[in-house]
């Protein structure tokens, strides 16, 4: 899976930060390579501090939501192996940059980073953050929410698509490059038997959404945390945990975007 799938032993993870070698999580499988020119709105988090020089120190995605304002995944900012809340130094938003062994495009600094008040960690609820750019980005394309309440985008076989520079195999291998993946939602009873609680994590319809190939091969995964999944062009979801990359029995999950639009518009 895309976000707080960071490059962690565990079966259960965030597909959060993914920075070879540090120990970030998700990335694109299956899927073929993307260009911010045709989703201008793409960024990246960065922390070279923490997550090193060779891939611009990129950890997770997000999207650009207005000139100053990205959306991304509150896991992004926690520290999986002891889910406390963490500073990412140096924590820079990667715009206009395809190919993270570059330098192309802009590195924005951070004024600050709003978490969803009833973010829950352990339940992986309410998993989107809010990070205020200190740049505006002008009249670079941004991309709308699906609004509050809305269950169109969320119809069981609606085809979107996801982005990252996570991990393309669920081995290690993170990609240099953007990447894409078109895959359909599916239906929450599906998603709520591979994901009962346990081990494995409990699905929630209230604030998650899946979506994933019946039989696998096509997914988010480590590093790929807080990358979008869109639908018809708007933001619905965001990378954010799942057991093991492009699974059959363990589709990818995501926040449902639908669930907290209001309260990410509040902070816009």
């Amino acid at each position: 899976m895309l976000a707080l799938l960071a490059a962690l032993p565990a079966p259960l993870v965030a597909l959060g930060p993914a920075a070879a070698p540090a120990r970030a999580q998700g990335r694109i499988v299956g899927g073929a390579v993307a260009t911010t020119a045709d989703h201008p709105w793409m960024v990246a988090l960065a922390s070279r501090q923490q997550f090193g020089t060779g891939r611009s120190g990129q950890f997770c995605g997000g999207a650009l939501v207005t000139p100053t304002k990205v959306v991304t995944a509150a896991h992004c900012f926690y520290d999986e192996a002891k889910g406390q809340r963490v500073d990412r130094p140096g924590l820079k938003v990667l715009v206009g940059r395809d190919d993270l062994r570059g330098s192309v495009g802009r590195e924005v600094g951070v004024q600050s980073v709003w978490i969803h008040p009833d973010y829950a960690f352990a339940a992986n609820m309410n998993d989107v953050a809010v990070v205020t750019l200190t740049e505006s980005q002008g009249a670079r394309p941004v991309i709308d929410l699906v609004g509050q309440g809305e269950t169109e985008p969320y119809q069981p076989g609606t085809r979107a698509q996801v982005y990252g520079w996570g991990d393309t195999a669920g081995t290690g291998n993170y990609s240099p490059v953007l990447r894409g993946v078109d895959v359909p939602i599916i239906p929450d009873q599906t998603c709520a038997q591979a994901y009962p609680g346990g081990p494995d994590g409990r699905f929630d319809a209230r604030g998650m959404v899946c979506a994933a190939e019946e039989k696998g091969g096509k997914d988010a995964c480590q590093g790929d945390s807080g990358g979008p999944l869109v639908v018809a062009g708007r933001l619905a979801g965001l990378v954010s945990w799942g057991t093991g990359c492009a699974e059959a029995a363990h589709p990818g999950v995501y926040t449902r975007i639908g669930s907290v639009s209001d309260a990410v518009r509040s902070v816009l």
